[in-house]
């Protein structure tokens, strides 16, 4: 018997983050719980990492475009008054 290969093993990627996240979070509980072998772990394990790739673009091309709308060093005021509120 064939071991189960992960539902989205082709190259496209999600186009938005939420997808994207999902997915990730369904591999990364195949990993936890299931005892499909060595190659399907590795295959769910390299989607894993493009899928964390994609997302750290993702949230970066989303943090370009908040500073296109802030004002000089908007978003530098907002990750400091973060800051400040956790302590």
């Amino acid at each position: 018997m064939a071991a189960k290969r992960p539902k989205s093993t082709g190259s496209a990627l999600p186009e938005d983050f939420e997808t994207t996240m999902r997915e990730l979070r369904s591999i990364v509980e195949r990993l936890e719980s299931e005892d499909g072998g060595l190659e399907a772990a590795v295959t769910h394990f390299e989607r894993g990492v493009k899928l964390q790739q994609h997302a750290q673009k993702q949230l970066e091309a989303a943090r370009l475009r908040i500073e296109e709308l802030l004002p000089e060093g908007g978003l530098a005021e907002l990750d400091a008054d973060d800051d400040e509120e956790e302590q």
